[in-house]
């Protein structure tokens, strides 16, 4: 290579000669290499072309001029254009004269790639932003041995923060602590103590404010160090926490509402059981009086239904509070086994036949035959029961309802089952679909003559959820609505095989052995539920039924006469249900004897309650008339040969 030294050719760093007319004299391979062309082909070449502009403008009003005035350039840096971008070197150059030589002295530049120095510069230029912009104080705290302490380093923050620069704090951190709160100052140096003594941890939150601004609340961190002259070196950050205290607060306040909303739980439990003690009278009375045709006109006929019926829809309105409740406080309990979709469909739809003919609706049911839904059979039945009606409801005379049932995806064991609804109805606009599932909200329906509470949709989605599945709904205005169930898929339980089912009960009680009657004790202090026992038992022959007011009275009525069935209110003046059976149950004669647990309190707990205390059976009030001389007669038939009467 002309005019270059072999022992530069070895070197680790570029080596460029360059003419005072501008062209390259010579190079070395590892300059080359950078530029990514051969050695060759850039020897008479202009150096401009291995230089970015703003390396032409520092190599023509700097390099040059400097070299001719003192011979050397040191550490000048310089960018070099190659194919693979720009290339930062570190460059010192000096003169080499030629004596003899055409063409005068040459510009040696020996360069040093700057790409690990870049590296760590644009690092540390980028952690340096990064501390001024964060909005903390990152800093350095040393205390002399004599107790003077100061900042040797503080971030920008520390303007943000307290109004302070990194100079006003250099020499002593008073001007710092001065925008402590005077009432936390004392604390924060006492921690900051204990952090020297135990080279632990320095932790503290504290009042601080820039200038006369509001008070805010600050957190410091620090890590101690304890150096060999002596002095002690805490690095760590000073945050701004007061937004974050704000939400701990709002996070307190939020668990006391869920008390709160739990002692509202508590409470609507306590309401079910005031409200459903005299809707046992209303609904049990309307259904005496309404089953005797002979005794009432056609307008008290008439009337008694409207009673009965207004009694049924209050004792769905507490129903389905209290679902609310209990899905709310998460108390509420399923119990997740297959069910068989086809039968419990078609039971439904029966269920709702007479409402389908009053509007004159067309209802279809379309079930894929041996489907079946892991979940809860009596709450899937709700949920069902639920859509359907409010399809039925909601449909414009002589419309149609369709029901269908079908699997989720191809095979012989489907992982999701659908249950759709759909109608061909008024259908709801967007605004209206996004209100749907709020409580008490039945989108104008309550100016209509469609009777609804607004819980039922939300109540529906709500089990479908504890149940694992979703609700969706489509629906375009004038279109009618689609609801789908989905929910996973289980395979039903075989059907019983014939002569395998449970026979039916006696429609009517059983008459006792040796022709004696049914001995009946009723632990009940309202006197209007003890008058409606005493009214349905009537109707049944071969049942005396004796009242008893307290729990004392009670007990001595089965000592005098032990009966052949319990049923006790579970709140009595003197005790409550669970310690009277308990007394009962300690003379021999009644240890045998059945017990029936009567209150309004239906939730599930207090039932699971009554039944581990040793009662055989649970009833809610209101009372379900119908069904009592059927229980009646199961529990009964353990104390006699049954007989048909």
């Amino acid at each position: 290579m002309p005019g270059l030294a072999p022992a530069l050719e070895r070197l680790p760093v570029g080596v460029l000669q360059v003419s005072f007319d501008g062209r390259i004299h010579a190079l070395n391979d590892c300059l080359a290499g950078w530029l990514g062309r051969p050695a060759a082909a850039l020897i008479g070449q202009p150096v401009d072309e291995l230089l970015s502009r703003p390396g032409r403008v520092l190599y023509h009003t700097h390099l040059l001029p400097t070299l001719r005035l003192h011979g050397q350039v040191q550490e000048l840096s310089l960018s070099l254009r190659a194919p693979s971008g720009k290339v930062h070197v570190l460059c010192s150059a000096s003169l080499v004269e030629r004596p003899g030589e055409a063409g005068g002295p040459l510009a040696e530049l020996v360069l040093s790639p700057m790409r690990e120095r870049l590296r760590v510069e644009t690092e540390l230029a980028r952690v340096q932003r990064s501390a001024d912009a964060a909005p903390i104080v990152l800093f350095e705290c040393v205390r002399d041995v004599d107790g003077r302490s100061w900042l040797n380093y503080a971030s920008a923050g520390l303007v943000s923060l307290y109004g302070l620069t990194a100079e006003a704090v250099a020499f002593s951190d008073a001007p710092w602590l001065a925008c402590v709160h005077d009432d936390d100052r004392a604390a924060l140096l006492a921690r900051r103590e204990d952090s020297a003594q135990t080279l632990s941890l320095w932790v503290g939150q504290f009042r601080a404010r820039a200038g006369q601004g509001p008070w805010r609340c600050h957190r410091v961190r620090a890590q101690p160090y304890a150096e060999p002259d002596g002095r002690m070196v805490w690095y760590g950050t000073i945050v701004d926490v007061t937004e974050q205290v704000a939400v701990d607060e709002a996070e307190r306040e939020r668990d006391a509402a869920e008390r709160a909303n739990r002692s509202k739980s508590e409470f609507l439990a306590r309401m079910s059981h005031e409200l459903r003690t005299p809707l046992n009278a209303i609904i049990g009375f309307s259904q005496l009086l309404g089953s005797d045709a002979t005794l009432q006109g056609a307008q008290a006929q008439q009337r008694v239904g409207i009673i009965h019926a207004a009694g049924e829809q209050l004792l769905q309105l507490v129903d389905e509070v209290l679902d609310i409740s209990r899905i709310e406080s998460g108390r509420l309990h399923l119990q997740l086994a297959p069910v068989p979709l086809a039968p419990l469909v078609e039971q439904v739809c029966q269920s709702l036949e007479p409402a389908r003919l009053a509007r004159g609706l067309t209802l279809t049911v379309s079930a894929t035959a041996g489907l079946g839904a892991l979940a809860d059979e009596a709450r899937l039945q709700q949920v069902l029961n639920n859509l359907v009606s409010n399809a039925i409801k909601y449909t414009r005379d002589g419309g149609w309802v369709a029901v269908e049932v079908a699997a989720v995806g191809e095979g012989p064991r489907p992982a999701r089952v659908q249950l759709r609804v759909r109608d061909n109805g008024p259908g709801l606009t967007p605004a209206q679909q996004q209100q749907l599932f709020q409580p008490f909200n039945r989108l104008g329906a309550e100016r209509s003559r469609v009777q609804g509470t607004g819980l039922g949709l939300v109540i529906t989605r709500h089990l479908v959820e504890c149940m694992g599945g979703t609700l969706q709904l489509q629906s375009q205005p004038g279109d009618g609505c689609c609801f789908t169930v989905e929910l996973p898929a289980a395979t039903p339980l075989p059907a019983p095989e014939d002569g395998a089912a449970v026979a039916p009960l006696p429609a009517a009680l059983a008459r006792p052995p040796e022709g004696r009657t049914w001995q009946l004790l009723y632990a009940e202090d309202d006197p209007v539920n003890a008058l409606l026992m005493q009214a349905v038992l009537d109707r049944l022959p071969h049942v005396v039924l004796t009242v008893a007011t307290t729990g004392q009275a009670a007990c001595t009525l089965a000592e005098q006469q032990p009966p052949d069935l319990l049923l006790l209110d579970m709140s009595l003046p003197d005790m409550d249900g669970r310690e009277l059976l308990r007394r009962l149950k300690r003379d021999p004669r009644l240890s045998q004897v059945p017990a029936v647990a009567v209150s309004a309190d239906a939730m599930p707990e207090e039932i699971a309650r009554a039944l581990a205390a040793g009662f055989d059976d649970y009833w809610t009030k209101p009372l379900d008339i119908d069904a009592l001389p059927a229980r009646l007669a199961m529990l009964l038939s353990s104390r006699g040969t049954a007989a048909a009467p």
